[in-house]
């Protein structure tokens, strides 16, 4: 996409470039299943269309389409957009594994460091309190991290939680 963006519509602005590229970029999106060529009359069509209402997206681009290396050229953008747009869609199951396990692996450095830590008051106090309600024998929990107070207090309401759900 990168030596497309260097290569055509040397006529034309940055500007006009950038509000082009997303514009059709946008365009392909909401057309998925079209053919290149459905795609660029749908285009054109739909910019006479808002330039008729007096409203276009693009006040230059009427005119342009006249131009056959202009329109040979936005074929070329619609079917790179295609091919980007393919592509992505075949590399989601890697990026959401990837996502799996980053996620994964922060949960394990968040544990780690809990696991270093001693335990909040405010987790002594709901321990306490959690105990007194369920009517459990308390263990001393001087020398407990945070994460083995977060795993007993889970543990207490997994098993209390689950008792109310099957009656």
């Amino acid at each position: 996409m990168y030596y497309l963006k260097n290569t055509i519509f040397l006529d034309l602005t940055k500007n006009q470039k950038a509000a082009l590229f997303g514009f059709i970029k946008s365009f392909v999106k909401k057309h998925p299943q079209k053919t290149t060529d459905e795609i660029l009359s749908l285009f054109i069509e739909d910019e006479q269309y808002y330039y008729e209402q007096k409203n276009p997206h693009f006040e230059w681009i009427i005119k342009e389409f006249e131009n056959e290396n202009f329109l040979k050229e936005l074929s070329m953008l619609i079917d790179e957009n295609k091919k980007q747009l393919a592509l992505k869609e075949a590399c989601k199951p890697f990026i959401e594994k990837q996502k799996a396990l980053a996620k994964e692996q922060r949960k394990k450095a968040a544990e780690y460091k809990q696991s270093k830590q001693p335990p909040t008051k405010k987790q002594i106090y709901y321990y306490d309190m959690l105990c007194k309600k369920y009517k459990i024998k308390q263990e001393p929990v001087e020398n407990l991290s945070r994460l083995d107070l977060k795993n007993m207090i889970g543990k207490i309401l997994d098993e209390h939680d689950t008792g109310l759900k099957k009656i």
